[in-house]
């Protein structure tokens, strides 16, 4: 199912049963294995996938954004396998080059302040700590998983969270201080050009 939020960013629901066990090859994947090693990988490609169906009217399968990606250098998969990313400066690069959105970088900035940027037309994607989707952890992590924060208003975050729950993936919201716990300073705002 898709649906559209008032920002104009496009959501992508998936069931989450045993029936729909092969959807990797609807996202472009060769394999189940080639989708199991990349699928906790690319949450910042998930935020964009968002806004190119909710922005443009470019559809590309989730494995043909890892391909541009790779070329940009946006992700460097190491003789080992570890794979380094998302990388921000050439996702800048390849988004504002490839779909024509600004991009300008976010550094040690905590979300009270970088939010103000956040409104219809630009959004955020954060880097927060994938334990955002159980905001009562206590000390959690900062940093390492990317959400998209598509509005801020009230004191409250509203944000699209690829590995969240399925109550709370689509749009989830939390308030500014409670967000604050998770964000790692850091992110990437991204503007949509006429």
């Amino acid at each position: 199912m898709r649906r559209t939020e008032p920002s104009g960013v496009a959501v992508s629901l998936r069931r989450t049963d045993s029936s729909h066990a092969n959807d990797w090859a609807s996202d472009g994947y060769r394999s189940k294995e080639e989708y199991l090693f990349w699928s906790r990988k690319v949450c910042g490609l998930a935020c964009l996938q968002s806004l190119l169906h909710g922005w443009t009217d470019v559809r590309l399968p989730m494995r043909e954004l890892i391909d541009l990606a790779l070329e940009w250098g946006c992700y460097v998969v190491e003789p080992s396998g570890e794979v380094q990313g998302m990388l921000y400066r050439p996702f800048m690069a390849w988004v504002g080059s490839q779909f024509g959105f600004s991009c300008q970088l976010v550094e040690r900035t905590p979300i009270q302040l970088s939010s103000r940027e956040v409104r219809p037309g630009q959004v955020m994607i954060a880097s927060v700590s994938a334990e955002i989707r159980d905001p009562d952890t206590i000390d959690p992590h900062r940093g390492g998983h990317l959400v998209l924060a598509y509005a801020v208003d009230g004191g409250v975050v509203r944000f699209h969270n690829p590995s969240g729950y399925s109550h709370n993936s689509d749009s989830a919201s939390l308030p500014l201080h409670v967000f604050q716990r998770f964000h790692a300073d850091r992110g990437i705002l991204i503007g949509r050009t006429s």
